[in-house]
């Protein structure tokens, strides 16, 4: 059963876009919450599978393909709910969107140059506090005391920095490393 755990939690995440595309449009606040708390919970299973297949030694091809596939698809989902619900500016949408697709297509020419990009630890801090920011964002009511909208929208500023900036390492790193010579 562990064995096909991560992937299972993998393709739940998958499974959480739709459901979140259909009912965060909602007119219901409890809709909204609900929504939230299980963009929080998707998004921790990104570090959860993770975890279990480093942790018990199954990772498979298949998590591998599929495990970003997931972590884009679920941060994009709630990008656009956020956009399309006056939560967040579409020039920061789109300045997230834009470096995910760029350095998804970089990682792919660099695979097919046989020098995979791995994922730097910046990036992964990138997608926590993102992860953070947009469930603040998603949730937009205090909670405890906490304004979560305002922390989200500050955690999202962070996110921004640092994935502009780790994007820019990407490229760096790889136009350091790419063979330039042309085929005779």
């Amino acid at each position: 059963m562990l064995k096909n755990f991560p992937n299972q939690l993998t393709l739940f995440r998958i499974g959480v876009v739709p459901v979140l595309l259909v009912l965060f449009p909602l007119p219901f606040m409890g809709i909204k919450i609900f929504c939230a708390v299980l963009f929080a919970i998707a998004s921790f299973t990104d570090w959860l599978d993770g975890f279990i297949a480093r942790t018990y030694q199954v990772e498979s091809p298949l998590g591998a393909l599929l495990d970003p596939i997931a972590d884009k698809l679920l941060m994009t989902c709630a990008i656009v709910l956020l956009t399309a619900s006056n939560r967040m500016w579409p020039w920061m949408a789109g300045l997230f969107l834009c470096r995910e697709m760029a350095v998804s297509g970089l990682r792919l020419v660099a695979l097919q140059q046989s020098a995979p990009l791995d994922v730097s630890l910046l990036g992964k801090w990138k997608t926590l506090i993102l992860d953070m920011g947009l469930f603040g964002l998603l949730l937009e009511r205090p909670v405890w005391g906490i304004p979560m909208r305002e922390a989200g929208m500050f955690l999202t500023w962070i996110a921004l920095a640092l994935s502009l900036y780790s994007g820019w390492l990407y490229f760096v790193s790889f136009f350091r490393t790419f063979d330039w010579k042309q085929p005779k």
